[in-house]
């Protein structure tokens, strides 16, 4: 039945209550009234309420149907939209496409609701063989995928980030997704996660050891530890950090900032006692080993890099004071 089919019963329906009202009632309650004319008014003050409550009815459902017709017409013009951003990528005959070109079609589509096309872009664009977008835009990209409620999404959001993890810096803020910089979700996949998890690490282990990378290193496996409810994410993010903390400890200060989190020493000691072994074997030695390597590079970690940019990491911007 189509909508305008049941508004035609629906009309026909109550013009039948009210000629009963308007002609009916008044022989029902001639008795009543006797013969004054009060029975009239009476039935024409019951037709106006009905035929108010028709008028204002027709209306609610005029403006619902209006409503789904802006709607589908906004979802036209979108797809419309991301159909033009998306021959941005056309290449010109043997010509490469440009990576100017090729970022404002990515941001453009992450605009557009159509995240997945764009990371799903992105797998070509930005891989070891070639980089037709700089790692600025596609963090940014991936980022977008990570903060959707495509599941599908976030996955080769992450998967992407943990593959080409050991190209990024860890005391580069544009070089990691802004909503893991020192936070976590933790309604994301479980795959998601441990991808996430797992690119940290890579590019922590990849950048040069120094103060500055232990630092984001620190907090960035703290918030993971804090906002997650898994136990065995918990407990394989307590015994990473429970590795950090001897070198942190003798950096001489309490409190370490990343983003938009501030962690104490104390709330790390406190994510340390946590450490636990995972009851699966093959996760566990991978862990084991990751712990293993984490040790080496922070007992490198000696001394401060003075790069551009270096002040604002130590700068707070909404602080969230952790462990005190």
């Amino acid at each position: 039945m189509t909508d305008r089919t049941a508004d035609r019963r629906w009309i026909l329906g109550w013009g039948a209550v009210l000629a009963a009202v308007v002609i009916g009632l008044p022989f029902a309650f001639h008795g009543m009234f006797g013969g004054s004319d009060k029975v009239f008014v009476y039935a024409g003050a019951v037709a106006t309420t009905i035929v108010a409550l028709i008028a204002h009815t027709l209306t609610r459902q005029q403006n619902q149907r209006l409503a789904a017709e802006n709607a589908e017409d906004v979802k036209h013009l979108r797809l419309d939209a991301a159909m033009r951003a998306g021959e941005l990528f056309a290449a010109n005959g043997a010509q490469p496409v440009d990576p100017a070109t090729a970022a404002s079609g990515l941001l453009a589509l992450t605009r557009l609701d159509q995240t997945q096309l764009a990371v799903a872009l992105l797998v070509d664009l930005w891989s070891d063989r070639q980089r037709q977008v700089s790692t600025e835009t596609a963090i940014l990209v991936i980022d977008a995928a990570l903060r959707s409620d495509q599941p599908s999404a976030q996955l080769v959001a992450a998967e992407l980030l943990c593959r080409n993890a050991e190209t990024l810096n860890a005391c580069q803020s544009l070089h990691w997704p802004s909503m893991i910089d020192g936070g976590w979700d933790r309604r994301l996949g479980p795959k998601t996660k441990f991808l996430l998890f797992e690119a940290l690490l890579n590019m922590t282990l990849k950048s040069p050891p120094n103060e500055n990378a232990l630092r984001s290193v620190a907090v960035r496996l703290y918030g993971i530890w804090e906002l997650d409810t898994e136990p065995r994410i918990k407990g394989c993010v307590g015994t990473l950090i429970k590795v950090l903390v001897p070198r942190m400890q003798k950096l001489g200060y309490s409190d370490f900032i990343q983003g938009n989190r501030k962690v104490t020493l104390a709330a790390l000691r406190n994510a340390a006692a946590c450490a636990s072994d995972n009851p699966d074997e093959f996760l566990h030695r991978i862990v084991r080993d990751y712990a293993e390597r984490l040790d080496v590079w922070a007992s490198d970690c000696r001394h401060v890099v003075v790069s551009a940019g270096g002040m604002a990491a130590a700068v707070c911007s909404v602080e969230v004071a952790s462990g005190r």
